[in-house]
């Protein structure tokens, strides 16, 4: 999640630089409001909160590096339309108004870079680590703001854990078992997504021939990410 938007304004960039000798780049100006259009309706608050959240892309050497198509690149708090969403993803997470004043105080603290986020460890973290990581390791002087973070930058891009929901629905609730009511249904897919989350804590998950049987085994998501399953459990 928190780098989508910035790829999506690398990927016009990088456009421009293909057709720029080429035959179609009479074309790029029409193809450039095309895609900025379609952007536009793509783009939620939440693009612009992981941008912003994202620790690399306040890093200095990265934020000298010309962007794709010769654009000077601008820190997340230096673009007008990052800081709106921003803001108005404060003004619907924080519960008062104290909340919300707390939240842009340590979002502010972030930014400038101050203690531990200015140290030469965190600095150079930023650009070696996961974000998730970097949040976890040097987030403690900011807890809100870190929760937060590292919620959002945990979110998937893509719909496939939404359609895996859909599949294992249409396994609950068929034709043969339509009398189902929706709440009776809801729980019984919770259930069965939650055994299936328990089991990657079995020795049999992580050994033998059905280790990892749910995950691509071309992936290495899971194996990068230090985010364990265990911080998604629910309290008793």
């Amino acid at each position: 999640m928190g780098e989508i938007y910035e790829k999506m304004d690398c990927m016009i960039g990088e456009i421009r630089d293909l057709l720029i000798n080429n035959k179609h780049a009479v074309d790029y100006m029409k193809m450039e409001e095309i895609l900025v259009s379609r952007w536009e309706k793509m783009n939620i608050t939440m693009h612009c909160l992981g941008f912003a959240l994202n620790p690399f892309f306040h890093d200095s050497k990265y934020l000298n590096a010309k962007a794709p198509g010769g654009v000077p690149r601008r820190a997340p708090n230096q673009d007008r339309e990052v800081v709106a969403k921003v803001l108005k993803a404060f003004d619907r997470i924080g519960e008062d108004e104290n909340e919300k004043a707390e939240l842009r105080k340590q979002l502010a603290k972030f930014q400038n870079k101050q203690g531990m986020f200015g140290t030469t460890f965190a600095r150079i973290d930023a650009t070696t680590m996961s974000p998730i990581s970097w949040w976890s390791t040097y987030g403690s002087e900011t807890p809100e703001l870190a929760e937060i973070a590292i919620r959002v930058l945990s979110q998937p891009i893509s719909s496939s854990s939404a359609e895996r929901v859909w599949s294992t629905y249409s396994y609950i609730h068929n034709i043969k078992r339509n009398r189902l009511n929706t709440k009776r249904a809801d729980k019984l897919v919770f259930i069965h997504s939650n055994i299936r989350l328990l089991s990657r804590f079995t020795t049999s998950y992580k050994e033998g021939p059905c280790k990892k049987w749910d995950i691509d085994p071309e992936s290495t998501y899971f194996d990068d990410s230090t985010v364990r399953l265990e911080d998604l459990r629910w309290d008793d």
